[in-house]
């Protein structure tokens, strides 16, 4: 009887440290890939951010153009890919992740959650709160353009608290109180496919790299831009 107590308290020990290991580890993010120049900004301090460098609550990265650095929490939970010309901030890295995107481009691949765990990633004029999905997030002037990749994002506007969740695969666009949807047929009428190939650099674990061109990107900006006007 006293060897089957023993052998039972240290199986139970075993899991708990487990489950802690675990908890530990989803949030615990880790810079994994860097090209081009990336700052990190901690507070006052400013230094060149580098691979395996550990993020922090507060932690800001800054993309030069033609830069880009990948983020890891857990064994690839949370996967994000901050791209060219960027400033994200990390403003919370625990089960419940937040994250502000005040310029630039960034693709979020956030999987493998639990009940209670979950992402949010907040922009000058929204905030798009997932449960595990795949997104892609452009800051352009006063606009916020969010490729809803995989699964559901549930939308909030920054300005008036409005919600809105997508019920199909598009992308939305939001100016001040105003979210406006294109879709597959609106990008075939410019001419251009509607494809998830978002990454900056070869063989992200993200997904594939993009293939738009700047020409074609700016017609999106401006179809956007004519269905935000009512045109």
């Amino acid at each position: 009887m006293k060897i089957f107590s023993v052998l039972f308290l240290l199986g139970l020990i075993s899991v708990l440290f487990s489950c802690v290991k675990k908890e530990a580890d989803t949030n615990r993010g880790v810079i994994t890939f860097i090209v081009g120049n990336v700052t990190l900004e901690r507070g006052s301090e400013k230094s060149k951010a580098e691979v395996n460098k550990e993020i922090q609550n507060g932690d800001v990265l800054v993309t030069d153009e033609g830069a880009t650095a990948m983020i890891a929490f857990g064994e690839n939970v949370s996967l994000l890919e901050i791209q060219s010309g960027s400033k994200f901030r990390f403003d919370d890295i625990k089960s419940d992740k937040k994250f502000f995107q005040e310029k630039g481009r960034s693709w979020l691949l956030s999987n493998k959650l639990v009940k209670g765990e979950g992402v949010s990633l907040g922009t000058p004029t929204t905030t798009a709160g997932v449960r595990g999905t795949k997104f892609y997030t452009s800051v352009v002037e006063d606009m916020t353009f969010i490729c809803h990749c995989q699964g559901k994002v549930e939308l909030e506007n920054s300005v008036d608290h409005s919600r809105l969740i997508p019920e199909s695969d598009y992308l939305t666009v939001t100016k001040g109180t105003k979210t406006i949807v294109i879709d597959k047929d609106d990008l075939s009428k410019i001419g251009i496919p509607y494809v998830h190939d978002h990454s900056e650099v070869n063989n992200s674990p993200v997904g594939a790299k993009t293939n738009m061109k700047l020409e074609d990107f700016l017609k999106i900006q401006d179809l956007a831009k004519k269905k935000l006007a009512g045109k």
